[in-house]
């Protein structure tokens, strides 16, 4: 098992974002929507996601391709909580989106949790609830790790 703890820049990264100010959220609210970060730790993470009508159909559900978009965010995001090293950096090498309700206004809640951590590879998974709180997606990604630089 590895030490549970996050570097510091990752950590700076998380709170930042939790907080609301930073870069990532100026990012996040252009090109996402409004999603928010309530809590974290390491492993894991809470996140609300606000549906605007810029990313929704005409139907009124949110665009698969979308909701695989913020998935790979929030895997992004759940990853760095598990990262040790400040200089350390993934990507993504694998994202699963499994839909079982549309994604609709006004809100989804998103819980993220890593479930294996190996020398290489991360995985992580995260399920997205709809405002009625049932599963409405659930995604598996796996991030490859790599040095700085």
């Amino acid at each position: 098992m590895p030490a549970m703890k996050t570097s510091e820049r990752h950590t700076d990264i998380l709170n930042g974002y939790k907080a609301g100010g930073s870069r990532f959220n100026e990012w996040v609210r252009a090109e996402l929507g409004d999603i928010r970060l309530i809590a974290w730790e390491w492993g894991r993470l809470s996140m609300v996601w606000n549906i605007d009508d810029r990313f929704v159909m005409p139907d009124g559900v949110m665009f698969g391709g979308h909701v695989a978009a913020v998935a790979d965010h929030v895997a992004g995001l759940v990853t760095m909580s598990v990262l040790a090293d400040s200089s350390e950096r993934f990507r993504t090498s694998r994202l699963e989106t499994n839909f079982f309700r549309p994604v609709m206004k006004p809100t989804a809640r998103i819980e993220a949790r890593v479930v294996n951590i190996s020398k290489s590879l991360i995985h992580a998974e995260a399920d997205f609830f709809n405002a009625d709180d049932k599963l409405a997606v659930r995604i598996a990604a796996a991030q490859v790790r790599r040095a700085a630089g």
